[in-house]
């Protein structure tokens, strides 16, 4: 009998199996799902499945950084998992792919057996951040926003000047996402390359970038006056319509200017945010999620007053 197939690549033509594998679990697979939606085309290895492409037992992508999901076994949802052979050569592929500052990162139960695989092949990391809660905001009357309007009613100007980022404001949103993003991984990304900048860009050319903008002083902007990013939001991945469920969207980049911390600001765009994406990305009845490190008492405790619920885990390993 042929020996039955470990690993092989796949193309964007028969990326179907795999997207049947994240809707298995659509909020934790919606990283991988939308990383293979966002590109019509890529390199060959840039993404695998482990066993058959058609039904795979795991996948991932593999460019730079390593987004693994199925790995796991799924009991409850059918799914019988990879080998340990099977994720060791997941490991052995990835390991000649991976970049300084790219990370391991996904639901934490695929990321534990790979990233131990990788370590076995001499890899280290940077830092290790193995509990970031996944949470999913509830779905309210009158939507998130009216909610949070009802204990910080003197936020109205932020909840009403909260909108999808224009190409002429990428200048005001690229400080905000270089901050949010040196606060969380500790560097400047425009300093080692033009892609990051090019991200941005991308996200706000694609409606997916949430801002809010205020005169500098925590107030509407006048017009002609100055104007700051106070707030924004990205919806990082996106996947309007999975097998037989509504939208999904994960919102990364969440971030207040820190002289507006504390003041309520936060919760009241991130709330309108979720409106927002429900409307204008997943539906009313869509899914909207994200992950937090569990040493962010702040953020956690803006989440639960909000109303999110846990969902799952997600794990990150800095490179």
């Amino acid at each position: 009998m042929p020996r039955p197939r470990l690993l092989g690549p796949v193309t964007p033509a028969t990326a179907g199996g795999l997207l049947d594998l994240c809707a298995l679990d659509p909020v934790a697979g919606v990283g991988l799902a939308g990383q293979l939606r966002r590109w019509p085309t890529w390199g060959s290895g840039d993404v695998v499945a482990l066993g058959r492409a058609d039904s795979p037992d795991g996948g991932a992508w593999a460019t730079g950084s390593l987004l693994p999901f199925g790995l796991a076994a799924r009991p409850a949802l059918g799914h019988a998992g990879a080998s340990d052979a099977q994720v060791w050569a997941l490991a052995e592929h990835a390991h000649r792919r991976l970049t300084r500052n790219g990370s391991v990162y996904g639901p934490a139960e695929d990321v534990e057996p790979v990233w131990s695989a990788l370590v076995g092949l001499g890899l280290a990391s940077r830092e290790e951040r193995w509990t970031q809660p996944m949470l999913v905001a509830p779905h309210l009357p009158g939507g998130l926003a009216r909610a949070a309007l009802d204990r910080r009613p003197a936020m109205r100007w932020a909840a009403e000047m909260l909108h999808a980022a224009t190409g002429e404001e990428t200048p005001l949103v690229l400080p905000a996402s270089v901050a949010m993003f040196h606060d969380e991984l500790g560097y400047d990304p425009t300093a080692i390359g033009g892609s990051y900048a090019r991200h941005v860009s991308w996200l706000v050319d694609s409606r997916r970038t949430y801002v809010v903008l205020d005169d500098g002083e925590g107030r509407a902007p006048l017009p002609g006056g100055p104007r700051q990013a106070a707030f924004k939001a990205d919806v990082g991945a996106l996947w309007p319509a999975p097998r037989g469920h509504g939208g999904v969207a994960l919102l990364t980049g969440v971030w207040t200017r820190e002289d507006l911390r504390g003041q309520g600001l936060g919760s009241v765009a991130l709330a309108a945010v979720v409106d927002a994406v429900r409307a204008e990305h997943v539906g009313l009845g869509g899914t909207v999620s994200l992950y937090v490190n569990d040493y962010n008492t702040a953020a956690l405790a803006l989440y639960r007053g909000l109303g999110f619920e846990r969902v799952g885990t997600y794990s990150t390993v800095l490179l």
